[in-house]
């Protein structure tokens, strides 16, 4: 009898470890989880896809050999192999454009630089679109950012969907619960018949992703549309604003 109860003790034990020992992995998975699925799976949005703008600008103008040059360079820091039938080169008397068009599986990758011969301004311009969401687009930032003499400004936007349409009062609700995740103090509101667009400022964003428009701080928009066209709901997380049309 003894020894059943020393077993089971010991059952017990073991189980409470167990579960203490899934808890800390999903806690530590959720507290590693970006703060932009978190908010997603809030309200029980389906992720799908995010996508990263980033542009920079140096005062003098490239010839289209430094143009090549700048781009295997952001190809190189991308660890991306530069395809030559991917590149396109256009030179006129006022510019020279270079850009490069890449579509994979798991992303697409568009890039264009242009030098401008009457500013003597060059312009690099990059765009990263993902429709997997163990891809961290973050990682692209912190590449790019080892290139020296360029100022790169990110813009990132994330999109999922609910299954259904909302109705206004619904909508309201999801935005609200999309700011608590966010931990987000909202600073505007846009809103017609099927759109409701806010701009917040965020303690989970960084610090210095923000933007001063009249005044105003943003790191933050969030925006939730139905689309009358298949019955869904779109939602859009974009940081510091959003960029595309929605």
């Amino acid at each position: 009898m003894k020894r059943s109860i020393v077993y089971i003790t010991i059952f017990i034990i073991l189980c409470s470890i167990s579960n203490y020992s899934i808890d800390y992995v999903q806690g530590k998975q959720m507290k590693e989880q970006s703060p932009y699925y978190l908010s997603f799976a809030s309200i029980g949005a389906i992720y799908l896809e995010s996508r990263l703008d980033c542009w920079a600008k140096i005062r003098t103008t490239s010839s289209a050999q430094e143009l090549q040059d700048y781009l295997n360079n952001i190809l190189q820091c991308l660890n991306i192999t530069l395809e030559p039938e991917l590149l396109e080169l256009t030179d006129t008397d006022n510019s020279t454009i270079i850009s490069y068009d890449l579509s994979q599986p798991e992303l697409n990758l568009f890039i264009i630089i242009k030098s401008d011969k009457q500013l003597n301004e060059s312009y690099f311009m990059l765009s990263v679109v993902c429709h997997d969401q163990k891809v961290c687009l973050e990682q692209y930032e912190n590449k790019l950012n080892q290139i020296i003499g360029l100022k790169w400004q990110y813009y990132y936007l994330y999109k999922a969907e609910l299954p259904h349409m909302l109705a206004l009062d619904d909508q309201n609700q999801a935005i609200s619960v999309l700011l608590k995740t966010m931990k987000a103090r909202k600073v505007e509101e846009y809103s017609n018949n099927s759109l409701i667009s806010i701009t917040a400022y965020s303690a989970r964003l960084k610090e210095d992703t923000g933007v001063n428009i009249n005044g105003k701080k943003y790191n933050l928009q969030i925006a939730i549309r139905n689309n009358k066209n298949n019955t869904k709901t779109n939602v859009y997380i974009g940081s510091p604003l959003i960029l595309v049309e929605y």
